[in-house]
């Protein structure tokens, strides 16, 4: 199937990441089957939609036209064999649990059209498990968004041991004809590309925190204050070529052998757990969220990538 064909896009669970990537498609002109098994939560997410693209206008990424029929694109639907049905393509982002997700992806097999397109928003679940669920694997592939969907670019294409290589075309033009820029993950690895660099990173960051060698605020500065400045336009071998491939070589003697190389969590993260110190959710983690506002570091975070994607599309 090419990507011209594809006119109606379901996503399967309304939480999070699934009102974000519907409204993602929604904004590229696509009929939108949103479905969730709950009638209130189909209603909150159309209600944060509407809320998003209020503020895409704000910041004159949309027009109040194109942000109106982009909220018109977009059908709650109830019956998960109803959204199937209709769909030439399918993104689930339903909870990570893989009995759930290859429940809805037996589902979705049985009701789809036979040219539909299966994918699965997982960023740790096996793709070659979730397709093991249907008579189709070579039409079930990974697409892993990143959160904020509607503002970060890039979109883990994962190929599953049986995905075709049409299917990865297919998923690929259609990503980039919504505005984003598709990577290929050639090998179903646990985590994918992002995730397994970025726990590398709380990885390291936790060991430096449970060894005293610095607290967490002062960790986050230097992320945010080094490699955040660097990161939107140099990635990690831009870096590397950069300083040059000797100094990675040299440094690398005397750092790696002192890497953190823990294969399970570490102590203070199961105490804090065991503690019920779990972040925002329970009001402290690493911070003491009482004295921190967790709605206004979200606030910064959705401004900045605004302007970000605000310069991107005026160049």
């Amino acid at each position: 199937m090419s990507v011209e064909q594809i006119k109606t896009v379901a996503v399967v669970g309304a939480g999070l990441m699934g009102h974000g990537i519907a409204q993602v498609f929604a904004q590229a002109g696509f009929k939108v089957l949103l479905n969730d098994v709950n009638k209130t939560i189909l209603d909150n997410a159309l209600s944060a939609i509407e809320a998003d693209l209020k503020r895409f206008t704000q910041y004159e990424l949309l027009s109040e036209s194109e942000a109106k029929a982009a909220l018109s694109n977009i059908s709650p639907v109830l019956d998960l064999k109803e959204a199937g049905g209709c769909a030439d393509f399918v993104v689930e982002a339903v909870t990570e649990n893989v009995d759930v997700k290859r429940s809805v992806f037996s589902t979705l097999d049985q009701s789809a059209p036979p040219h539909t397109i299966l994918a699965s928003n997982t960023s740790g679940i096996p793709i070659t498990l979730l397709a093991a669920a249907t008579k189709r694997p070579d039409k079930v592939v990974g697409t892993h968004f990143w959160n904020p969907p509607t503002l970060l670019q890039a979109v883990e294409i994962v190929r599953g041991e049986k995905t075709s290589d049409a299917t990865i075309l297919t998923a690929k033009a259609l990503l980039e004809k919504v505005g984003k820029k598709p990577v290929i993950v050639n090998r179903d690895v646990p985590g994918q590309i992002g995730i397994r660099i970025l726990y590398a990173i709380i990885r390291e960051a936790t060991s430096l925190v449970e060894k005293g060698v610095a607290t967490p605020e002062d960790i986050d500065t230097v992320i945010k204050e080094t490699l955040g400045t660097r990161f939107p336009v140099l990635g990690v071998f831009d870096l590397v070529d950069l300083s040059g491939v000797n100094i990675l070589h040299a440094v690398s003697k005397i750092v790696y052998k002192d890497l953190d190389n823990s294969t399970e969590p570490h102590n203070i993260v199961k105490q804090m757990v065991e503690r019920n110190e779990l972040g925002v959710k329970t009001g402290k983690g690493f911070y003491d969220w009482s004295k921190r506002s967790a709605s206004e570091v979200m606030r910064l975070r959705d401004e900045y990538l605004m302007k970000i994607l605000r310069e991107r599309q005026s160049r």
